[in-house]
């Protein structure tokens, strides 16, 4: 009865494990990263290269602010419960060009050691699912990865 009148009065508070609105939505796209960095077992220089790249490039930070948004992203990873606690402030509060780019960047770590894992593209497919990419979006953008990385 309690969770009923919380949500008639709309003080419910998300569910455990959500981003909170405090956290800035790099820390999201930066966590999706670290999950693919770590999805095939292995994690390479050079994906490892291409996240700082990408981070820095698309948010325009300094060496700095990369290493202290991966050591944030990795510890919430290292918490995390599920992909939806990162998805789901991506999917509501971005447009689909930004969620599309996100797509692209997951791409353009997982070919940056020349190879797509299996478990690298399984897990692009989940997030895309949760970012609601449609198949052909997210197939258009493994191929220009692949194509003209």
């Amino acid at each position: 009865m309690l969770a009923q009148l919380k949500r008639i009065l709309g003080v419910e508070s998300l569910p455990a494990g959500l981003m909170e609105s405090h956290e800035p939505l790099e820390l999201a796209v930066a966590s999706l990263l670290v999950e693919l960095v770590r999805a095939d077992f292995t994690e390479s220089a050079e994906e490892a290269d291409a996240v700082r790249s990408v981070l820095a490039r698309r948010f325009k930070l300094t060496d700095q602010q990369v290493d202290q948004l991966l050591s944030r992203a990795t510890q919430r990873v290292d918490r995390a419960v599920s992909l939806h606690e990162f998805t789901h402030r991506l999917n509501t509060e971005l447009p689909e060009a930004d969620k599309l780019a996100i797509v692209e960047m997951l791409w353009q770590v997982s070919n940056a050691d020349g190879h797509i894992d299996k478990y690298e593209e399984h897990l692009i497919w989940r997030i895309a699912g949760l970012l609601h990419i449609s198949d052909r979006d997210r197939v258009r953008l493994k191929l220009k990865t692949v194509i003209d990385p």
